[in-house]
């Protein structure tokens, strides 16, 4: 009786799931259509019911349809969270793309974005560390398979915004929370390793 339950309240909120993927105007990552892909694509693959993947694909080729660039840059619901998820999905093979090509102009529009300090604060959801996760996601295959031109590019810059986390971490008063995520999920990688342990240091001395 309870199983039953259970497994008939999973497939209403899956439904509901759908219904407001399908309905909702918000592109994002957070609370519009591309986080609701990622959960479907999860769920079809978990439960071999691929009708929740081509779901998925319909609210997917309704983001890329519908990107534009007037859109915040934020991990939220911005460009660098829809292109998080891009990278994700291709990463773990439920979109066979060349993310590359799909996200050069998220890229670029980041880049632009570390270049003028475009943002502030230190949160994951509008903050600088937003895009840190963002380049993070774009360049995590390359410590495997060697670098491509956009991922050179993407480095390069993730420097600059490594350098200006630091600048930010020592001007602001805010949690550091998400900061310190981050920089435990890239030290591993072994990129700027040094100013990366100097950062967590600080972070838990502040």
């Amino acid at each position: 009786m309870v199983g039953s339950l259970l497994i008939g309240n999973k497939h209403f909120l899956v439904r509901e799931l759908v219904q407001a993927g399908r309905s909702t105007s918000c592109l994002g990552l957070t609370n519009g259509k591309m986080g609701i892909a990622i959960a479907l694509f999860r769920y079809g693959r978990l439960s071999g019911e691929l009708a929740y993947e081509e779901v998925a694909s319909e609210l997917l080729d309704d983001v890329c349809q519908n990107l534009n660039y007037s859109m915040p840059i934020s991990f939220n619901d911005g460009l660098c969270g829809i292109g998080w998820g891009i990278e994700y999905l291709i990463q773990h093979g439920y979109v066979d793309a060349d993310g590359d090509e799909i996200l050069r102009d998220i890229d670029l529009y980041l880049i632009r974005c570390i270049h003028i300090y475009g943002l502030s604060g230190l949160s994951l959801r509008n903050g600088i560390v937003g895009l840190g996760r963002y380049i993070l996601i774009r360049i995590t295959p390359t410590f495997l398979f060697g670098d491509t031109f956009s991922s050179a590019l993407l480095k390069e810059y993730f420097i600059y915004l490594i350098d200006w986390l630091e600048e930010e971490l020592k001007r602001v008063d805010e949690p550091v929370d998400d900061l310190l995520d981050f920089l435990f999920d890239l030290y591993p990688t072994g990129f700027y390793q040094t100013k990366v342990s100097d950062l967590i240091k600080y972070c838990m001395n502040k």
